[in-house]
């Protein structure tokens, strides 16, 4: 299901909201994501960014690319993609 398939909500959810609010909304989902080995075992297996955004949004999160982006920055290892850096295996 893609809760935002073909919309324009979640482009003015992005301008709308600070990066201040869509990092704290990544954060969110990322918590979720811990708690709901459905919804980790999706993101591990997601080939790209727009594969966990469309997760996310799924979920009923809008993601921004960019929160991705500033999140992944703050990960050392940059050898595998920022979102299996969400979790502690």
């Amino acid at each position: 299901m893609e809760l935002f398939k073909n919309s324009f909500i979640p482009k003015l959810l992005f301008f709308s909201m600070s990066d201040l609010d869509q990092d704290q909304l990544l954060e969110r989902f990322i918590a979720l994501a811990r708690s709901d080995d459905a919804l980790r075992d999706a993101i591990k297996s997601a080939l790209n960014q727009d594969e966990v955004i469309s997760i996310a949004a799924e979920y009923g999160f809008v993601i921004d690319p960019l929160a991705i982006l500033r999140k992944w920055s703050q990960h050392t290892d940059f050898s595998k993609p920022t979102w299996l850096g969400w979790f502690d295996e």
